[in-house]
């Protein structure tokens, strides 16, 4: 009887900690528990009355902004709006958000997964454009409204419909972007339509049930005859019944068009040297074509000796798989704690500037709701070493976690000098050094180092954000971002090195070169830039953000970097692999005199050839090349560019 008494506990327990039945028509908070943060995250849920017969339910995660239409009998859906919506383009942690909310939503209610949708307006379209290339089989379509931003990899909408909406007087988020990236993507083959509404603003007007019920007329393709994909990391290397697993180059693009053709899958890799298909998926494919490369169908393949095999899986490396991306690397959902040095006098400032960090979640100017965990080296557990990622504040001679592993890093810091086999050595006067690398004792965790070799009102600069010393934390152009990054407290880099796929350095026959001492000034370097994209195109006129630009929404939009001449070389620079969108479009001589009086007679915009107003004539339309981020600023002056049209290759 005792026996069956514990038994009937141990039951009873276990109903208790199940989830509790669905509260239909209803609106409350959810959470998902973090592995990043260590902690619960709360996000918004609604529910539909509950249909009588239906078992599944599509889902809508919502953006920054949704549709105006809430879940009802005739629109029974749930939805979902995640918390991390403060970080541009919703990248690096928002990314994570986003996914675990869906993930969580999966788990626990009665979600069709071939009917999950992404709806997003504003930064929100940008951020729903941002998850749906990188995970394009997660979702069945998608629709943002009124989007801003760019640099997605559009080839990866093959099989998932998009329906821009835009108002064409909307001066926040110029509809030219939207209009060049539907371009772009009808010229690819991919599902995309532009709905644009003449005279209206940042919005879309009216009723939003026509949106919606494009919206659910749309689902998943879980099995498309014909993929194609294109990423700069493995972790977003997945689509749909094809996983890339190698990199050729880990600093370039991989991408990969692939067709089933009857029993047949047709496959055209680019820098990809391994990957894996979903025979579960691909049950009728007796043989698969790589190249000229006809081989029986298997699961994995790699390219070895010169030729595409068919493999095993291999066991898994002892050390962490390199993947591009430096600080990005830590954003992606793994546990992470900020360890602060407890040495010398700097402790309190120290800590002080690792619970800002902990307060950052990718991109260098948007903070999360929550934050990372913040711990002293000294109180640093064994048990959190081998759990978690780590970023390391202070010098080696303040962190002692950092001191104990510098000798086995592949570098030195010697009487304030940074040495590199086959660089010179940098003093380190002034300097930030940041670097990444697997953690020596844990290979399969990662450890950054960001030691502030600063003076007082340097420090004061890097304590004030320290977030903006790292490389590459937001998740843009993940493929450029330096393993190794020296720049002094005003931003001014010193040194930037990457690594290849085995952890080592990237060798370059011009370490010892120095870059041009004019490029320390970004204007002389924007100014190669135009000359480029002038010669690759017929436009009137190149331009490009001037040295006087400040930035806009909280970040500069001009991404070019300054370099200290002194230091700098071109082995330094050739960690530069960013391909920039550019688009050409008309303006007429009357708009450009404006466009150019308020912003290229004080240096916030360049140009070439040089601008000489008394040449422009009034009535005549002159064609502009411009990065695609600049039709922001033209949009600030209520600036539509007639005709926008895409450049390609991209410059």
């Amino acid at each position: 009887m005792k026996r069956f008494l514990i038994i009937l506990f141990f039951s009873a327990t276990l109903v208790h900690a199940a989830d509790p039945p669905v509260r239909w028509d209803s609106k409350f908070n959810e959470t998902y528990q973090s592995q990043a943060i260590g902690a619960p995250v709360s996000f918004r849920v609604q529910t539909p009355p509950e249909v009588t017969g239906m078992k599944a339910y599509p889902l809508v995660i919502n953006l920054n902004g949704k549709l105006r239409v809430d879940p009802s009998e005739k629109f029974p859906f749930f939805q979902a709006t995640p918390t991390y919506n403060r970080i541009w383009g919703y990248r690096a942690m928002s990314t994570y958000d986003v996914m675990q909310v869906i993930a969580r939503m999966k788990n626990k209610y009665p979600i069709d997964a071939d009917r999950v949708y992404l709806v997003g307006s504003s930064a929100g379209g940008s951020g729903a454009m941002h998850l749906a290339s990188s995970y394009p089989d997660q979702f069945a379509a998608m629709i943002p409204l009124v989007a801003a931003g760019n640099n997605y990899p559009l080839a990866n909408f093959k099989n998932l419909p998009v329906a821009f909406h835009h108002g064409d007087r909307d001066w926040t988020s110029a509809i030219c972007n939207a209009r060049v990236q539907t371009q772009r993507m009808q010229k690819l083959g991919c599902p995309v339509i532009l709905k644009e509404y003449p005279g209206v603003g940042h919005s879309v007007p009216g009723s939003h049930v026509p949106l919606m019920t494009w919206l659910f007329d749309q689902k998943r393709i879980s099995t498309p005859k014909s993929i194609t994909h294109d990423c700069e990391a493995l972790s977003l290397g997945r689509s749909y019944w094809l996983t890339i697993r190698e990199f050729a180059d880990p600093h370039q693009r991989a991408f990969v068009e692939a067709t089933i053709n009857d029993e047949t899958v047709i496959i055209h890799p680019q820098n990809i040297v391994a990957f894996s298909l979903a025979l579960d998926q691909l049950l009728h494919i007796k043989t698969v074509q790589i190249g000229k490369t006809r081989l029986d169908a298997a699961a994995n393949f790699k390219f070895q000796d010169g030729t595409w095999r068919s493999v095993k899986t291999t066991s898994e490396p002892t050390t962490r798989p390199y993947d591009a991306g430096a600080a990005a690397n830590l954003y992606q959902g793994e546990p992470l704690l900020i360890v602060y040095g407890t040495k010398g006098d700097r402790t309190n400032q120290l800590r002080a500037a690792a619970r800002v960090l902990a307060k950052y979640g990718g991109p260098d100017f948007a903070k999360m709701p929550g934050m990372f965990p913040v711990v002293a080296d000294i109180d640093l557990t064994r048990e959190q070493q081998s759990n978690s990622n780590l970023v390391l504040i202070g010098t080696p001679a303040e962190n002692s976690i950092s001191a104990a592993i510098l000798p086995a890093l592949p570098l030195k810091i010697q009487k304030d000098s940074l040495i590199v086999d086959g660089r010179l050595n940098l003093p380190l006067q002034d300097q930030v050094v940041s670097m990444l690398y697997p953690h020596p004792k844990y290979p399969k965790r990662l450890v950054y180092l960001l030691a502030p070799f600063t003076d007082e009102s340097g420090f004061a600069r890097f304590a004030a954000n320290p977030a903006k010393f790292l490389a590459g934390p937001d998740g843009f152009d993940r493929i450029s971002q330096a393993d190794l990054l020296v720049q002094n407290s005003k931003h001014q880099i010193a040194r930037q090195m990457q690594f290849g796929k085995d952890w080592k350095w990237l060798q370059f026959p011009d370490a010892k070169q120095p870059i041009p001492a004019r490029y320390a000034n970004r204007r002389n370097l924007a100014i190669n830039y135009m000359e480029i994209m002038k010669a690759k195109s017929s436009a009137d006129f190149a331009l490009w953000w001037g040295p006087a630009d400040q930035g806009m929404w909280g970040t500069d939009l001009n991404d070019l970097e300054r370099y200290n001449p002194e230091f700098y070389t071109r082995a330094d620079f050739r960690t530069q692999q960013r391909l920039y969108e550019t688009t050409i479009g008309s303006v007429s001589g009357e708009e450009l005199k404006e466009i150019w009086n308020r912003w290229g007679t004080n240096q916030v915009l360049q140009s070439i050839p040089e601008m000489k107003l008394n040449a422009i004539e009034n009535a005549k339309q002159y064609r502009l090349h411009i990065p695609m981020d600049l039709y922001i600023k033209l949009g600030q002056r209520k600036k539509n560019l007639g005709n926008p049209q895409v450049t390609f290759p991209r410059c």
